[in-house]
C-alpha cells in the first residue's frame, strides 16, 4: 500500500479499514449489498450498515441527528467549563480565605481527579444500561456538588468537598458525547461532530474563564457557582424532554467499520441470500455462522420492531444494553490501555488537556505580578486567546480532517484507514513547540503581555488538534470499545491534570517559566511523534491487536459496544 503506511503480511480483513468508495468495477460488485450515501456521497459506503428500524439511531433525522450532536456538545462544553472557570481569579480568592493561590489552584486538582475516577464507573453504567440515565444522574451530581459550595461558601473545606463531588458528575457528559458521535453518524460524517464535541470542551473551559472573572469583578467569587447550578438544572430538563437514549444493538454483521466483510466473487452461489453474502470468503466456518445468525436475528427483529412514540423515546431506562456483569464491567475501562490507539489516544489527549490547565491555573501568579499587574478582570481576558486558539483548532481541522479522509480514501482505491486522520500531528508538532516554547520564554524574558498571550493561543490550537485527532483515530480503529476507551482516556487526563495543576505553581516558582514550559512543550512532541509512528505502523498494530487472544480476552464484548 502507499501513503507511506505499511501493509500487514497476511492478507486478512484488519478492523478499521472500510471501502468507503467504489469507483473501480471490482468494488461496485463486492459492495453491491451494502447501503450507500445519497447525492454527492452515492459511492460512499455507509459504515456502520444502518439496521432497517425505524429506532435506529443512525436512521434518524438528519435534523434529529444535528440536534442531539449540538445540543450534548452544549453539555460538555457547560461542564468542561465550570471546573477551570474561577482559576484567573485564584489570587482573588487566596486572599479571601487568607490562603496561598496553589492551596486554593489545588481544589482544581481535586475536581480533575474525581473526574477521572468517575469515569470507572460511568462507563460499564452507560455501556450496560445507556447513556440516558447516566447523563441525567451525573448531572445531578455535579448540581449537588456546588450547592455545598455555595451552601458553605467561606468554608475551605465545603470548596474541596462540594468541586470534588461536582467532579464525580461532569464525567459523563464530557466524554460519553463523544461515543455517541459513533450511534449517531457514520465514519465519513464523524470528523465535523467530534470537532463540535471537542470544540465545547476546550472552548468552553477557556470560554467559562472569561465569563466567570467578569461575574467574580462584579458579583464576588460566589456568583459563578450559583449561576452554575441554575444552568445545569435547566439544561437538564431540556435534556430530558429533548434527547432520547443513542445506545442501539444491532447485528455484528452491520458494523463494517469495525470488521468489514465483502464479497468475493468467486464464492458467490446464485441462490445465496443476501444476508449470506455480507460474509466474505476471509472469514472462518465459524465466523460466517455467526454473521448469517447476526443478519437472521436482526431481520427477525426489525419485523417485530415498531416506532417508538415521542414518550417512549424518552423512558429514562430504556433495559439492559449488555448482559455482561457490573462488576466484571468495571475492569474494562483499564483493559482498554491494551490497545495501542487507547493508549495514544489517552497520552495525547491527556497532555493537551493538563497543559491547558496548567496555563489557566498559572495565570493568575503570572499576570497579577510585575511587570504584568493585572487585576482579576484582566487576567481572565487573557483566556480569551485560548478560546480563538480551541476555535480555530476545531473549526478548521474537524471538516479538513472528513474532506481528508474522502480524499486520501479515492488516492488509496477506495480503501479508507483510520491512520488518515493522523497526518495532521505535523503541523500540530510544529505550532505545539512554537507555542508551548514561545510561551515560557517570552515570560522568562519579560517581553510585553501581547507575546505570551499570543503564544499561549497558538499551544492551545496546536493542543486541540492533537487531541482531537487523537480522539478521531481511537473511535475510527476501536468503535466496539470506544467508550471504554474513552473512559481510559478520561481517567488518563483526570490524573495527568490533577498531577500538574497540583504542582504547577510550585515547579514554577523554583525552575522558572522556560524550564518548565520548555518540558510541557517537549512532552506535547513527543505525543505527536507517537502518532507519527502510529500512522505508519497502525494498521499492522490493529491486525495484531484483533488477533490476540489476551487482548480480546480482556476487553468486553463487541455485542456489548455502545
Amino acid at each position: 500500500m502507499g501513503l507511506w503506511i505499511l501493509e500487514p503480511k497476511s492478507d486478512e480483513p484488519v478492523p478499521g479499514t472500510v471501502h468507503l468508495q467504489r469507483e473501480a468495477e471490482v468494488r461496485i460488485r463486492n459492495t453491491a449489498h451494502l447501503k450507500h450515501g445519497t447525492g454527492r456521497n452515492s459511492n460512499i459506503v455507509l459504515a456502520p450498515q444502518p439496521s432497517d428500524s425505524p429506532n435506529d439511531p443512525l436512521n434518524w433525522s438528519p435534523a434529529r441527528k444535528w440536534y442531539t450532536s449540538i445540543f450534548l456538545s452544549m453539555g460538555t462544553g457547560l461542564m468542561a467549563g465550570t471546573h477551570n472557570f474561577v482559576n484567573p481569579a485564584n489570587a482573588l480568592m487566596a486572599k479571601l480565605f487568607h490562603t496561598s493561590i496553589t492551596t486554593i489552584s489545588r481544589s482544581v486538582s481535586i475536581v480533575l481527579l474525581t473526574l477521572g475516577f468517575s469515569a470507572v464507573i460511568s462507563s460499564p453504567a452507560a455501556r450496560i444500561w445507556g447513556k440516558r440515565p447516566v447523563i441525567i444522574v451525573g448531572n445531578l451530581i455535579a448540581v449537588i456538588g456546588y450547592i455545598i459550595v455555595v451552601a458553605r461558601s467561606h468554608s475551605l473545606t465545603a470548596l474541596y468537598v462540594g468541586r470534588a463531588i461536582h467532579g464525580l458528575g461532569i464525567a459523563a457528559l464530557e466524554y460519553l458525547v463523544s461515543s455517541s458521535v459513533g450511534d449517531l453518524f457514520f465514519v465519513h460524517e464523524r470528523g465535523v461532530h467530534l470537532a463540535l464535541w471537542h470544540y465545547a470542551l476546550s472552548g468552553g473551559n477557556a470560554l467559562g474563564q472569561v465569563i466567570a472573572t467578569q461575574i467574580v469583578s462584579a458579583q464576588t467569587w460566589v456568583w459563578p457557582f450559583i449561576y452554575t447550578v441554575i444552568v445545569i438544572s435547566v439544561y437538564t430538563i431540556v435534556f430530558f424532554f429533548t434527547c432520547p437514549e443513542t445506545t442501539y444493538n444491532r447485528a455484528r454483521v452491520l458494523d463494517i467499520d469495525i470488521k468489514e466483510e465483502l464479497d468475493d466473487d468467486s464464492g458467490t452461489d446464485a441462490g445465496t441470500s443476501p444476508s449470506t453474502n455480507k460474509v466474505g470468503n476471509h472469514l472462518t466456518s465459524e465466523e460466517k455462522n455467526t454473521a448469517v445468525d447476526d443478519a437472521q436475528d436482526l431481520e427477525a427483529s426489525e419485523v417485530a420492531e415498531k416506532k417508538r412514540s415521542y414518550w417512549e423515546f424518552l423512558r429514562v431506562y430504556n433495559g439492559r444494553f449488555g448482559d455482561e456483569s457490573f462488576a466484571r464491567a468495571l475492569i474494562t475501562p483499564w483493559s482498554a490501555y491494551l490497545l495501542p490507539a487507547v493508549s495514544w489516544a489517552s497520552f495525547a489527549y491527556g497532555c493537551s488537556v493538563a497543559f491547558a490547565a496548567s496555563f489557566s491555573v498559572a495565570l493568575g501568579q503570572i499576570f497579577t505580578k510585575p511587570p504584568y499587574n493585572f487585576t482579576t478582570a484582566q487576567v481572565g481576558l487573557t483566556v480569551l486567546s485560548s478560546f480563538v486558539g480551541a476555535t480555530l483548532g476545531n473549526a478548521l481541522p474537524g471538516p479538513f480532517s472528513d474532506w481528508t479522509v474522502k480524499y486520501m480514501s479515492n488516492k488509496n482505491n477506495g480503501v479508507y484507514e483510520p491512520e488518515f486522520r493522523i497526518v495532521l500531528t505535523v503541523p500540530a508538532f510544529i505550532l505545539g513547540l512554537m507555542g508551548f516554547w514561545g510561551f515560557g520564554m517570552s515570560l522568562e524574558a519579560k517581553s510585553h503581555w501581547m507575546a505570551p498571550v499570543f503564544f499561549y493561543g497558538l499551544a492551545t490550537f496546536a493542543g486541540s488538534i492533537q487531541s482531537l485527532i487523537s480522539n478521531t483515530y481511537l473511535l475510527d480503529c476501536h468503535r466496539a470499545h470506544a467508550q471504554d476507551g474513552y473512559a481510559a482516556v478520561t481517567i488518563t487526563r483526570g490524573i495527568l491534570s490533577f498531577i500538574i495543576t497540583f504542582v504547577i505553581n510550585d515547579w514554577i516558582a523554583r525552575d522558572g517559566y522556560k524550564v518548565v514550559y520548555f518540558w510541557i512543550g517537549t512532552l506535547h512532541g513527543l505525543s505527536c511523534i507517537m502518532g507519527m509512528i502510529l500512522y505508519v505502523y497502525g494498521k499492522r498494530v490493529r491486525l495484531a491487536v484483533s488477533k490476540s487472544r489476551f487482548i480480546q480476552s480482556k476487553l468486553g464484548s463487541v455485542r456489548n459496544k455502545v
